[in-house]
C-alpha cells in the first residue's frame, strides 16, 4: 500500500473507531418497516399468496415512506468532504435492489472478486454529509453488497463518522482484505487499481435477511399452545444445589411458575418464572411465543426432585422429573453429540441413548443444534424429535456457526438456553462458560468468538481448577483434513498441552475422528502425555473426499453416531455407538 493510501485509512479508522455512534432509538429503521409491512401482508393475504409473492407485488404494496427507508436507512455515515461511493453488487443476484439505479448509481466497467464470487461495481457522487443506502433486496441473497468510500478530491482528508450499524469496522480495499465478518476466510483476489486503497465497509451475509420477503415465510410442525412443553433443563450455578428449567407457550399464557418436590414426599414447592416474548416474523403460524425460565436453588445434593411447570390460572406440564449432582465424588457418566442440525434421525437416536444409559448425568452438543439460527420452526423440531430428553436430563451445549446464522448473532440460542453467566466480561453472557461436575471441569467455548480474546479466561479456568479430568468443547476442530484452524492450535492447543486437557470435543467436519494423544502438534506415547481430539457426527456425513490423517486413531466418513463417557475414580471409559448401541469405537484413560 501507498504511504499516501496507507495514512487515509488510519485516519478514516480512527475517526470511525472515535466517533461512530451509537445506534439511536428510531421508528423509521428497516427492521421497523418491515415489521409492519409483514403484519400487513399476514392481514391482506393468505398462505398460498404468502409464498409466491413477487418482486413487483411487494414494490407495489409498499407506500412511498417505506420504500424511502428501505433505500436509505440500511446503511448510514457521514463523510465530511465530498465522496464516491462504489456499491460491489454479486453478478448471480438475479434481481437489482430497486433503490440501486432510482437513486443514481451507475454501473461500471469494474469487477471486483474473491476466492467464491464475482461483484459488478456500481458508483455515484455524494456531497459531503449524511449518506444512505438501501437494502440488499427481498430475496435474501446471502453475498450482500459491500461498499468502498473514497473523497471525489485526491487533496481532501476524508473522516467518517456515525456508522450505522456501528458494529462492523472499516478495512481498506485491497486484494487480501476481506468483506464479511462471518466468513474472514474469503478474501478479495481481483481489485481495481481505481479503488485501491479506499475505505472498505466490512458487513455480515446474513444482512441479506434484514428485509426478505421472497419465499420467506414459513411454518413450523409444532406450533406453541396453552399448554407448556419444550421442557429443557440446564445449569446455571452449582449443579448439587441448583437446577434451571425452560419451556415454551403460545402468547396467551402472561405468567409461569414450577411446582417441585422431592420424589417420595408430599411437601410441594413453588418457584416463578421469567417470560420472554420471542419473534419469528416469518413463521406464519406462530409469529409469536412465549418462553418461560425458572431457577431453581437451595435443592439438596443427590437428590430425586419431580416437578410440573405451568401458570397460576392457566394448564400445567405432565410431571417430570431430575436429580441433583451427588456431593461427595461417586463417579458419573455423560452422554455429547457432535452436528445435531434439527435432524430425526439424531432425535431418534437421542432417545435410544438416554434408554440406553439411563446412568447420564447431563448431555452436550458440539454446536449446529439446529441449521439456521434464526428459524424458530427448526428449534421446534430439535425439542420435538428429541422427546422429553431434555426434560429429564440437563443438556449443556456450545454454539457453532449455524446457530449464529451469517453473523446476525445467536440471539435466539441464548433466550433457549440458561447457562453460567462465568465467561469473558467483554463477550455475550452464557455463550463461553464453565461448569465443574464432580471431579471434572468442562470447558465451553464459543469458537465462533474471537479465539485470541477468549485465551486468558481459557488458561484462568485451567490454572485455577483441581478437577481431575479436563475437558474443552468447541465447534471447530483443531485436528480435521478439510480446514486447518492455526489460531486455535497456537491459541488454545498450547494452554491443553500445558495445564493437560484429557479430551477436546468438536463438531462441524461431518466425520467422526479420534486422534492419537497430541501434545505439541505431535502424536505422543499415551494419554498421560497428552490430549485426544475428537470430532463427532449426529447425521449423515456429507464427505467426498477422504485423504489420510496420520495422528487418526479411528474414523468414519458418516453418522449418526453419539458419545458416551463414563468416570469413576482414577479410570475414564469412552465409547462412541451408533443408534442401535453398536461400539464403533472405544477407549480407557486411567489416572
Amino acid at each position: 500500500m501507498h504511504k499516501s493510501k496507507k495514512a487515509l485509512f488510519y485516519t478514516v479508522i480512527l475517526s470511525i473507531s472515535v466517533l461512530a455512534c451509537e445506534k439511536q432509538a428510531k421508528t423509521d429503521t428497516v427492521k421497523d418497516v418491515m415489521d409492519g409491512v409483514v403484519t400487513r401482508l399476514y392481514e391482506k393475504l393468505n398462505s398460498s399468496e404468502l409464498d409466491t409473492l413477487s418482486e413487483t407485488y411487494i414494490k407495489q404494496f409498499l407506500t412511498r415512506d417505506e420504500k424511502e427507508i428501505l433505500a436509505k436507512k440500511f446503511w448510514t455515515f457521514e463523510a465530511n468532504v465530498p465522496v464516491t461511493v462504489s456499491l460491489m453488487r454479486n453478478v448471480d443476484q438475479e434481481v437489482i435492489p430497486f433503490w440501486i439505479t432510482e437513486s443514481g448509481f451507475k454501473k461500471t466497467d469494474l469487477v471486483v472478486k474473491n476466492e467464491e464470487f464475482t461483484y459488478e461495481v456500481w458508483q455515484k457522487d455524494f456531497d459531503k454529509g449524511e449518506i444512505g443506502l438501501g437494502i440488499n433486496g427481498f430475496d435474501r441473497h446471502r453475498p450482500v453488497y459491500f461498499i468502498s468510500v473514497a473523497p471525489q478530491r485526491k487533496s481532501d482528508q476524508l473522516y467518517i463518522t456515525n456508522v450505522n450499524p456501528a458494529n462492523y469496522e472499516a478495512s481498506v480495499m485491497q486484494k487480501g482484505a476481506f468483506t464479511y465478518h462471518d466468513w474472514d476466510g474469503l478474501v478479495l483476489t481481483d481489485v481495481p487499481a481505481e479503488l485501491e486503497g479506499q475505505v472498505l465497509f466490512t458487513t455480515v451475509r446474513g444482512r441479506a435477511r434484514e428485509a426478505h420477503l421472497l419465499g420467506a415465510f414459513r411454518h413450523t410442525d409444532f406450533p406453541s399452545s396453552d399448554k407448556p412443553d419444550q421442557l429443557l433443563l440446564t445449569w446455571s450455578a452449582d449443579p448439587k444445589t441448583s437446577m434451571n428449567i425452560q419451556w415454551r407457550t403460545n402468547r396467551a399464557v402472561k405468567d409461569g411458575m414450577v411446582k417441585y418436590w422431592k420424589i417420595g414426599k408430599k411437601d410441594t414447592l413453588t418457584a416463578p418464572a421469567r417470560a420472554f416474548e420471542m419473534e419469528d416474523r416469518l413463521l406464519q403460524n406462530d409469529r409469536y411465543i412465549h418462553r418461560f425460565t425458572a431457577q431453581l436453588s437451595q435443592l439438596m445434593p443427590g437428590t430425586a426432585y419431580g416437578y410440573s411447570v405451568g401458570s397460576k390460572t392457566g394448564k400445567w406440564s405432565d410431571p417430570s422429573e431430575f436429580k441433583t449432582e451427588a456431593d461427595k465424588n461417586q463417579g458419573f457418566s455423560f452422554i455429547w453429540f457432535g452436528d445435531t442440525h434439527h435432524a430425526k434421525v439424531w432425535g431418534d437416536m437421542a432417545q435410544k441413548a438416554y434408554a440406553r444409559h439411563p446412568d447420564a448425568a447431563f448431555y452436550s452438543i458440539a454446536g449446529d443444534l439446529v441449521t439456521t439460527g434464526l428459524y424458530r420452526n427448526e428449534w421446534d423440531n430439535l425439542w420435538s424429535f428429541s422427546g422429553d430428553v431434555f426434560s429429564k436430563r440437563p443438556l449443556m451445549p456450545v454454539p457453532g456457526n449455524h446457530d449464529s446464522q451469517d453473523g446476525l448473532g445467536a440471539w435466539m440460542y441464548k433466550e433457549m438456553f440458561s447457562f453460567p453467566e462465568n465467561g469473558l466480561a467483554n463477550q455475550p453472557k452464557e455463550m463461553t462458560y464453565a461448569f465443574e461436575y464432580q471431579d471434572a471441569l468442562f470447558l465451553m467455548l464459543d469458537g465462533t468468538l474471537p479465539v485470541k480474546e477468549q485465551t486468558a479466561w481459557v488458561e484462568a479456568q485451567l490454572k485455577n481448577t483441581k478437577a481431575k479430568w479436563k475437558f474443552a468443547m468447541f465447534h471447530f476442530p483443531p485436528y480435521n483434513f478439510v480446514e486447518p484452524y492455526d489460531e486455535i492450535r497456537q491459541e488454545w492447543c498450547s494452554l491443553f498441552d500445558r495445564y493437560h486437557v484429557d479430551m477436546v470435543m468438536s463438531g462441524h467436519m461431518h466425520y467422526y475422528l479420534r486422534t492419537k494423544p497430541m501434545f505439541g502438534g505431535k502424536p505422543v506415547a499415551d494419554p498421560s502425555k497428552g490430549t485426544i481430539y475428537t470430532i463427532s457426527i449426529s447425521i449423515a456425513g456429507k464427505q467426498k473426499t477422504w485423504p489420510e490423517e496420520s495422528y487418526a486413531v479411528t474414523r468414519y466418513k458418516d453418522g449418526p453416531l453419539y458419545q458416551y463417557i463414563t468416570m469413576k475414580d482414577n479410570k475414564l471409559t469412552y465409547k462412541s455407538l451408533d443408534p442401535e448401541g453398536n461400539v464403533k469405537d472405544e477407549f480407557v484413560i486411567e489416572k
